[in-house]
């Protein structure tokens, strides 16, 4: 399986555009967001980015910059994998939207017990979770100052269930590729600044990069 990543996109329809132009997105088998559709936007900004995506195997989480209405959206459009799972080929792809809080006080953010407790909803069979908070203490959570602002909850799923890939967003100055246990970490950076990351499994073997368009 050959999965494009995406994160942070912004509003910014033409970053979406880019990319789409960029690469030919029929190679891939199942593109992600990690989220962040819009920013603080609604209906109507998240509807304008979902409507440049062709008709492919498509599925996101929300953001913590996203709202309500973002998260109601992309469920209705059964996009969303937040507190859900969808099975394609031999894998589980499931996972959880929105930040662990933060001091910003954004639209859409959860306790770590929430966290949880809704990542505890899913199988973990083979797979490839989506999250837009990072695991705490990686090298994907880090801002400028060096300080982590990761989901605890998240690291401790990870560390327990052991999912195969782990990709995130949120830190945009976190793009990195890291390993927890024998998971695969990616935040593959903002698409909004030309970024994207590709997972591939195939037989066993698991490898992951970071992508930037020219």
């Amino acid at each position: 399986m050959k999965i494009c990543v995406i994160t942070d996109i912004h509003g910014h329809k033409s970053s979406v555009k880019r990319l789409l132009n960029a690469i030919d997105i029929n190679k891939f088998d199942l593109l992600v967001s990690c989220g962040d559709i819009t920013s603080f936007g609604g209906r109507n900004e998240a509807k304008e980015i979902l409507e440049i995506i062709p008709n492919i195997n498509f599925y996101t989480v929300f953001g913590n910059c996203d709202t309500n209405e973002v998260k109601d959206y992309i469920d209705s459009q059964n996009v969303s994998l937040h507190e859900k799972e969808i099975k394609i080929q031999d894998y589980s792809i499931g996972g959880f939207g929105g930040s662990n809080i933060s001091p910003f006080r954004t639209p859409l953010e959860y306790t770590e017990e929430q966290i949880r407790e809704g990542l505890s909803k899913l199988s973990f069979r083979n797979m490839i979770l989506v999250t837009h908070a990072p695991p705490y203490g990686t090298k994907l959570d880090k801002i400028g100052n060096g300080k982590s602002i990761g989901s605890s909850s998240i690291r401790k799923i990870i560390e327990e269930y052991h999912p195969l890939v782990a990709i995130s967003g949120h830190v945009h100055e976190s793009r990195a590729i890291d390993i927890l246990n024998n998971t695969k970490l990616l935040n593959p950076g903002p698409l909004k600044d030309g970024y994207y990351g590709i997972v591939e499994l195939n037989k066993g073997q698991i490898n992951v990069s970071l992508e930037k368009l020219d």
